[in-house]
């Protein structure tokens, strides 16, 4: 991914969001609120001029002397009016989120009118209507869903401060190149690579070109981080995460499962607690409410995976096995680390693993809520290996060669 660098006098413009905003411009006015100069101080773009393809010409490989987010504006697209219509459609759905949501709709709605919306992120969010109309979607239900969380838990998390964190949160992925965007397959190591770059471009976009409070800016750049350090870009830890960025790291994970096609807040629910210490017990416990606020009903014909769980507990000690015969051995502190943490979260997989609590039971004595939560927690724990192997993989990148193929049995065993 191309660098991106959002200092005054030393902005290199991402080819990436300067494609995507030429394309908004086809279909939204989009045009320049000052001068756009070089570094030199040549004007590149007249003010009140209309984003066109001439102008990403002039900007490829030039350096400007301002971000050019801070230098355009829409004049249309995504405003604050099309925000509350968005909103109101959403919460008048028959989406269980919706559903659950629809007592405090009229707050939400209320909240929504004093959100500030910067010129910058009004830019940045009509670039995804025009190119990604469900990326547009995914932020008003989670700037729902945010709102809706900070009303009822009572934390130092702002209401409008977390309906903004939530509308913003993914705004980085205009930085990402579009192959990579696509989350109907799990992204390799490369991908995987580029999207975690994702909330800290935000985090460094809206601190360096709005006016938003560090509290915000530095949320969104945790969005993905988790409790027990298995989230990313910084691999941060408890208290090293702030509570906004706690709370938007439930909102992003209950989003992504607001798609499937039943049930998605109990599903949510059972993904944030499945494995301990990775999410606030509280957030588990409030999606788990708004489930049964929705009256969402569970599927009745889902077969127990029970040989597919026996193959990931399987997995989990083959690989745990390996770790440990490795953790001996003398090496760099990096390599002893990636040992450490293969083993750490191995064993936390293993007790989400023994926590089910259904073993040792005849398939006729599974009730429907068993079935499925077995069913979740085989697709939890898979997601959970995978993203373990791609982690060790990541950071064994800093190791010698011959460390590397020593470590490679631990990610080869935490293939399912």
């Amino acid at each position: 991914m191309a660098a991106v660098s959002f200092a005054p006098g030393d902005s290199q413009t991402n080819p990436d969001f300067l494609a995507a905003l030429v394309s908004a411009s086809e279909i939204y006015t989009i045009v320049a609120s000052q001068d756009i100069v070089d570094v030199r101080g040549l004007k590149l773009w007249a003010k009140g001029l209309p984003v066109s393809t001439i102008l990403q010409q002039r900007l490829l490989e030039r350096k400007l002397r301002y971000p050019l987010e801070a230098c355009l504006m829409a004049e249309d697209g995504v405003t604050p009016f099309y925000l509350m219509q968005q909103l109101k459609t959403f919460l008048a759905s028959d989406h269980s989120m919706a559903q659950a949501l629809r007592p405090s709709a009229l707050l939400l709605e209320k909240q929504l009118q004093q959100v500030p919306l910067h010129s910058v992120a009004q830019l940045l969010l009509t670039t995804l209507l025009a190119t990604r109309p469900g990326g547009i979607t995914h932020a008003v239900r989670a700037m729902a869903l945010a709102g809706g969380m900070a009303h009822a838990e009572s934390t130092p998390v702002d209401m409008r401060l977390a309906m903004l964190g939530g509308l913003l949160h993914d705004i980085g992925e205009a930085y990402i190149q579009p192959q990579y965007l696509d989350d109907q397959e799990p992204l390799d190591l490369l991908g995987h690579k580029h999207m975690m770059a994702h909330p800290r471009i935000a985090q460094l976009l809206l601190s360096a070109t709005t006016d938003y409070p560090a509290t915000l800016c530095r949320a969104i750049g945790e969005h993905h981080e988790r409790l027990n350090g298995a989230g990313y870009p910084a691999r941060l830890t408890g208290d090293a995460i702030s509570p906004l960025g706690l709370m938007l790291g439930a909102v992003e994970a209950t989003m992504g499962l607001s798609r499937a096609p039943n049930a998605p807040l109990t599903r949510a629910s059972f993904a944030l607690r499945v494995v301990p210490g990775e999410f606030p017990p509280r957030y588990s416990s409030m999606v788990f409410n708004m489930a049964r606020a929705a009256n969402e009903q569970l599927p009745a014909d889902v077969p127990p995976p029970t040989d597919a769980l026996q193959q990931i507990n399987a997995t989990l000690q083959r690989a745990q096995q390996t770790a440990q015969s490795l953790q001996s051995a003398a090496g760099s502190a990096e390599r002893r680390a990636i040992v450490s943490l293969a083993l750490n979260r191995i064993d936390r997989l293993r007790m989400a693993w023994n926590s089910l609590g259904v073993w040792g039971l005849q398939a006729n004595q599974l009730t429907a809520q068993d079935q499925f939560e077995m069913a979740l927690a085989g697709d939890e724990l898979r997601r959970h290996l995978y993203e373990l192997q791609r982690e060790c993989m990541l950071l064994a990148e800093k190791l010698i060669e011959a460390e590397k193929t020593e470590l490679a049995p631990i990610w080869a065993d935490l293939r399912v």
